[in-house]
């Protein structure tokens, strides 16, 4: 089975659903897949704040339009879209323990789809090093 291993670091609404689209494509297609949220994307894993509708700038002036699209095309609720991920694919979930720190989230805060709170290292020698394939968002 091909692996592949997905660095989210960015926590803009866009570039998490991104990563998450990118992720559920490949289990789907029935590839094993190791998702990390480090830094900013880490900060956005807790309960509160994954459902926060936040854009990049460049959306300035379409925030409402792209928030009102996302929400029709079922694709507003990130926790969700991971959970369906998991169900139809080989997907195991990560948040790094060093930018939970940066953000003072508690393991007991985090969304459930998240699978283990682990170092980078620890993501490193057990997704990235066995990864037929890398992506970054």
């Amino acid at each position: 089975m091909k692996k592949l291993a997905v660095i989210v670091t960015r926590g803009g609404f866009n570039n998490l659903l991104q990563a998450c689209e990118w992720m559920a494509l490949a289990a789907a297609s029935g590839i094993e897949v190791s998702g990390y949220f480090r830094d900013e994307a880490a900060g956005r894993m807790s309960q509160t704040k994954i459902t926060e509708l936040t854009m990049s700038l460049d959306y300035k002036g379409r925030e409402a339009f792209v928030r009102d699209l996302l929400r029709q095309e079922h694709k507003a609720d990130l926790s969700k879209f991971l959970q369906n991920a998991k169900e139809n694919g080989n997907v195991k979930l990560s948040v790094c323990k060093d930018s939970l720190r940066y953000f003072d989230i508690r393991p007991e805060d985090l969304i459930p789809e998240l699978d283990e709170v682990q170092t980078a290292e620890a993501f490193w020698k057990e997704a990235v090093l066995p990864a037929d394939q890398v992506l970054t968002f």
